[in-house]
């Protein structure tokens, strides 16, 4: 049997001139899939908006846990961080919406164990239909980008997590 070490994500810390967001996950009774991780060997993430034009950030770890190709994050969870990311722009602009369709290009291999970018934003709002674009990087090199169609539906639909909704809505009024 091999023993493997899991590796503690580090610290995640934004820019300057971005805003911490509090964590879904103290809003709601059950976890998510992509923030919701506790393991410290996949995910860790912490999202932010920036101040001039409110767009959403995180910082994101892809631990061991996450790897498909030896030493590379697996494309089924660099597509879970952008779906949440696209979907959490909408929430932060107050829409609260489920993704419909998403399409995902992968341009580099992204090595595990590694903090990385994703940045997302809300491209157009027509009616219930919100289109959302999400791109991962670090520095100059840019790992994935997607392109998202998401609808809205009734916010009770989100359960205990749509205190969550009001409480970006206050943080967001409040700048």
């Amino acid at each position: 049997m091999t023993h493997q070490t899991k590796t503690n994500p580090p610290t995640l810390i934004g820019e300057p001139g971005w805003t911490a967001l509090d964590s879904i996950e103290e809003y709601s009774a059950e976890p998510s899939f992509v923030i919701g991780d506790r393991s410290s060997d996949r995910f860790a993430v912490k999202y932010f908006v920036r101040e001039k034009d409110k767009r959403l950030f995180g910082k994101v770890f892809f631990g061991k846990g996450t790897q498909g190709p030896p030493g590379n994050a697996h494309g089924g969870s660099i597509a879970a961080v952008l779906d949440e990311a696209m979907g959490f722009s909408a929430w932060v602009q107050g829409h609260t919406v489920v993704a419909a369709k998403i399409e995902i290009e992968f341009f580099q291999m992204l090595p595990v164990n590694s903090v990385v970018t994703v940045e997302a934003w809300v491209e157009a709002v027509d009616g219930r239909k919100i289109r959302a674009q999400g791109k991962i990087y670090t520095g100059e090199t840019v790992y994935s980008s997607a392109e998202g169609l998401f609808v809205t539906i009734p916010v009770e639909q989100f359960g205990d997590a749509s205190h969550y909704l009001h409480k970006i809505k206050e943080q967001m009024n409040h700048r």
